[in-house]
C-alpha cells in the first residue's frame, strides 16, 4: 500500500510540474507583444519548411532517372542530355526546365523546344528542328528557314535541291534584319513560283539575285533574267514565251530585261549552240514574234 501511495505521489508531482510549466509558458506567451509572438510562429514555420525543403532536395527518391528524349537529325540523345545539364545526377526540384529549354534553343537547328518535369523522377524533352527553305550567300552560303532567317552554314549536301539567293551581305542583316529577311522570303517565293512553271524543267533555276532598289533577277543557266519588281508570275510566263521564240530560231539569250509593264523586253541574242570562235549576238529588242 505504501508503494502505491508513493507512486501516486510521484505522478501527482509530475503532473503539477508540467501543469506549472504549461501555466508559466502560457503566462510568458500572453505577456509577449503580438509582433514577437508572430515572429516566433514564423520562425517555427520557416524552420519546419526549411527542414522539409532540405529533405526533399536531398532525397534520392527525387533524382532524375528517366529522361524521355527523341534524337533529331542534328542533335542526338547524348548531345541533348549534355545541353540540358542532365548528364550528371540531378534532383528534379533543382533542375531548371526553363534554363534547359533556353540552352537547347541556342543550337542553330532547334526551332522549338519543350522541357517538362514529371514527378518524381522523369523529364520529357521534345524538339522541333528548323527546316531549310533555301540558302543565302553571305560570305559563305547559309541555310535559311521559311522566314528568311539564316541559321546555319550550308554544306554542299544540305544545299542540294534548295533555291540559292544572292545579293545580300551580313551588313544587310545587321542594319535591317527584318527587311533582309523579307527580301529573302520574296526570293524564295519567286523560286517556288518558277519551279511550278513549265520552263523549270528545261531551264533549271541557278539562283535568285536580289538587286538594288528591290529588283529581282533570275539566273537560268547562262541567261540572266531581270524581272524587276512585282508581277513575278506573269513575268515568268513572259520569259517563257521569249525563250520559246528564241528556241524556234535556234537562238538563246545572254540576258533578258523585262519592262515593268511587260510590254517590252530587251534581249541579248546569242547562238543556241556555240562553237569555239563564234561570237555572241548583238543586243536588240524583243525577238520577232515574241
Amino acid at each position: 500500500m505504501a508503494g502505491n501511495r508513493f507512486k501516486g505521489q510521484r505522478l501527482a508531482g509530475v503532473k503539477r510540474f508540467f501543469g506549472g510549466l504549461a501555466e508559466l509558458t502560457a503566462w510568458v506567451w500572453h505577456g509577449l507583444r503580438p509582433v514577437v509572438r508572430f515572429a516566433i510562429i514564423v520562425g517555427f514555420v520557416a524552420g519546419f519548411a526549411f527542414a522539409g525543403y532540405r529533405a526533399v532536395h536531398q532525397s534520392a527518391y527525387f533524382l532524375v532517372r528517366d529522361i524521355d528524349v527523341e534524337s533529331t537529325a542534328h542533335l542526338d540523345r547524348p548531345a541533348i542530355i549534355e545541353a540540358t545539364g542532365l548528364a550528371t545526377p540531378r534532383n528534379i526540384f533543382d533542375f531548371d526546365a526553363d534554363a534547359a529549354r533556353e540552352a537547347l534553343l541556342l543550337h542553330p537547328w532547334v526551332a522549338t523546344a519543350r522541357v517538362t518535369k514529371v514527378l518524381p523522377e522523369r523529364v520529357v524533352i521534345r524538339l522541333e528542328e528548323r527546316r531549310a527553305s533555301g540558302a543565302v550567300v553571305l560570305d559563305v552560303p547559309y541555310l535559311v528557314d521559311a522566314t528568311g532567317h539564316p541559321f546555319a552554314q550550308a554544306g554542299p549536301d544540305e544545299m542540294q535541291g534548295l533555291p540559292l539567293v544572292t545579293g545580300l551581305s551580313r551588313e544587310d542583316f545587321d542594319l535591317d534584319p527584318e527587311g533582309a529577311c523579307e527580301r529573302v522570303q520574296t526570293a524564295l517565293a519567286v523560286a517556288r513560283r518558277y519551279a511550278l512553271s513549265p520552263l523549270a524543267a528545261r531551264r533549271p533555276l541557278g539562283s535568285v539575285h536580289l538587286a538594288p532598289a528591290g529588283r529581282l533577277e533570275l539566273m537560268l543557266g547562262r541567261t540572266r533574267v531581270a524581272l524587276g519588281q512585282g508581277d513575278f508570275r506573269d513575268k515568268i510566263g513572259r520569259v517563257e514565251q521569249i525563250l520559246d521564240t528564241l528556241a524556234a530560231r535556234r537562238m538563246d539569250a545572254g540576258y533578258i530585261l523585262l519592262s515593268e509593264d511587260r510590254q517590252r523586253a530587251i534581249v541579248d541574242e546569242i547562238p543556241r549552240q556555240r562553237g569555239l570562235g563564234e561570237e555572241l549576238g548583238g543586243r536588240h529588242d524583243e525577238p520577232k514574234g515574241s
